[in-house]
């Protein structure tokens, strides 16, 4: 599956690179970060397990793509109260 990038009103180019979710049944843990950009109902393959999972609720995750750092700045030392 190709990536598809799109850019949004702030200018970024995006792509949904990965989808946050919660399962329906399966894991204890309930969910997980799945590669791809899914929609509640779909049966997809669980981070946590070898089984396949129907999707309750999902978040995709926007990756950008056009951005530079150019400068990092320094956090300031802990200096002791006077």
């Amino acid at each position: 599956m190709a990536e598809k990038f799109y850019i949004n009103a702030d200018g970024l180019l995006l792509s949904d690179d990965n989808t946050l979710v919660e399962f329906t049944d399966g894991c204890t843990d309930g969910g997980g970060i799945i590669p791809g950009a899914h929609e509640a109902g779909e049966v997809v393959p669980c981070p946590d397990c070898a089984g396949e999972h129907r999707i309750t609720s999902a978040l995709v995750i926007p990756t950008a793509h056009n951005i530079t750092i150019d400068r990092a700045e320094s956090e300031p030392e802990n200096e002791p109260e006077p």
